[in-house]
């Protein structure tokens, strides 16, 4: 975990000293913005302030639970110095900064180029976190640190980094966003050498409004690579993706060949590439989970393992729970859990999973619930979704709810050829659904995280 010396806090920009400073000037803090895992004199509270949270309210806390070292805003040092107990403020160590965000972001870069490790970046419109984890499986064979979690925006990225240990010689971080300059703000913290983008797909279309937009926005993490050094891997390569990295990075960019599927089964996909003889296998199905695994690939070479090393660490990774892992029912049926999140890109890649020949039940099941954050396109979007899967050799489509009832609106006015019911709750999915399952039958379910699938899937197994 990342330490420092009150000096190096004082170069933070625009720092200011108030109060009585460390007696020992070597001495060093270690980083909390949580006032209650204050633990110790060496902790320094770091107060962030937030659309529904005010870190400064705490810093009373902090220092009684012994922290001797407050970091806040210098809009609010005189409201924060008011609550400290006048006996012991002149006692206590505050530093004012004009961000408190900026500070803690400033003292992670701090923290990188003392450690100094190859940093992989991961970005997406879907597929980061898996991308994340099939990349920590690749690299497994060094010292290695990644995002926990969705520990994945302005607070978390420098969270992670904060946590690294110093001996880590490859940081993998995910990086999410909602709007332009997030990932560019997530970029200039982290100073990627790799930037990974597995696609950029409508997932947030309602705030940037067009995919154009969503392409740029994702650039902006190759935007941030050196121009000589870097190295800008791109998944799902669509003319869109390409352009907008191309208008904004010179340097080397590897874009996602075909790639030639050896072998099936339920266990995984077995694969090649055209840049090697090596065969990877991957606890994985589909074209675009294939394609987040090849990603994981280049960023492992990209940081100096073998083709070899790659394929033995890539054979370890194990599906993220709500993300694809496959289960089996009290009944025997296959239930393929894609339950933590949904958006129109994601749910074709899962469609496709299950079509392929890692899923030979002929009862093939699709429950779809609503697809979040797509704004005015919402109606759009589900609805080409449900024509999109007209000619799918699925048995059946469940929605759950009124907005995914769009998506069997869209199946039905396309011509679907499979049995279409439209339910308005999961009781009614679960009771559509237990006459058809078998040891005959694959079910997938997936929608937006608010739509709570999960708890769908725990009722089928």
């Amino acid at each position: 975990m990342a330490t420092f010396t009150l000096e190096e806090i004082l170069t933070l920009d625009a720092a200011q000293l108030h109060g009585a400073p460390p007696s020992n000037s070597e001495f060093r803090f270690s980083v909390s913005t949580d006032s209650r895992t204050i633990v110790s004199d060496s902790d320094l509270y770091l107060a962030l302030a937030g659309e529904n949270f005010d870190g400064h309210n705490f810093v009373a806390k902090a220092f009684e639970n012994g922290a001797c070292l407050a970091l806040v805003n210098q809009d609010k040092l005189s409201a924060v110095l008011g609550t400290l107990p006048a006996a012991c403020a002149s006692t206590l160590t505050v530093v004012a900064v004009p961000n408190t965000l900026a500070a803690y972001q400033g003292l992670a870069r701090l923290h990188l180029r003392r450690v100094n490790p190859k940093v992989i970046a991961i970005t997406g419109s879907s597929g980061k976190t898996t991308t994340k984890e099939m990349t920590a499986a690749t690299v497994s064979s060094k010292r290695l640190h990644k995002s926990s979690a969705n520990e994945n925006n302005e607070i978390g990225v420098p969270k992670t980094i904060l946590a690294m240990d110093e001996a880590t010689e490859v940081l993998i971080l995910e990086m999410g966003m909602r709007g332009m300059g997030q990932i560019a703000e997530l970029a200039a913290c982290a100073q990627p050498d790799v930037a990974v983008i597995t696609c950029a797909g409508t997932a947030h279309i309602e705030l940037l409004g067009s995919q154009e937009n969503i392409a740029r926005a994702k650039c902006e993490l190759v935007a941030a690579l050196d121009q000589e050094r870097g190295l800008a891997v791109l998944g799902h390569a669509t003319d869109l993706l390409v352009q907008a990295a191309r208008a904004v990075y010179q340097g080397r960019i590897e874009c996602c060949p075909a790639l030639e599927i050896v072998k099936v089964d339920h266990s995984g996909t077995t694969f090649i590439t055209s840049e090697s003889k090596v065969e990877f296998f991957v606890s994985a199905h589909g074209t675009f989970l294939i394609e987040d695994a090849w990603c994981a690939l280049k960023a492992a070479k990209a940081v100096g393992l073998s083709d070899q090393e790659a394929a033995e660490g890539l054979a370890k990774f194990k599906p993220v729970e709500g993300r694809g892992n496959a289960l089996f029912s009290s009944h025997g049926a296959v239930v393929v859990d894609e339950s933590y999140n949904a958006n129109p890109d994601s749910v074709r890649c899962a469609v496709e999973a299950i079509l392929s020949r890692a899923y030979p039940q002929s009862d093939k099941i699709v429950v779809l619930g609503a697809m979040a954050e797509l704004g005015d396109f919402t109606e759009q979007l589900h609805r080409e979704l449900g024509s999109w899967l007209k000619d799918k050799p699925l048995s059946l489509l469940i929605t759950v709810g009124d907005v995914a009832a769009l998506i069997a609106d869209g199946a039905r006015a396309a011509g679907g050829r499979f049995e279409i019911k439209a339910v308005a709750n999961q009781e009614d999915a679960l009771a559509a659904l237990q006459e058809r399952l078998g040891i005959n039958t694959c079910v997938m379910v997936k929608g937006s995280h608010s739509t709570n699938l999960d708890r769908l899937v725990q009722k089928i197994l």
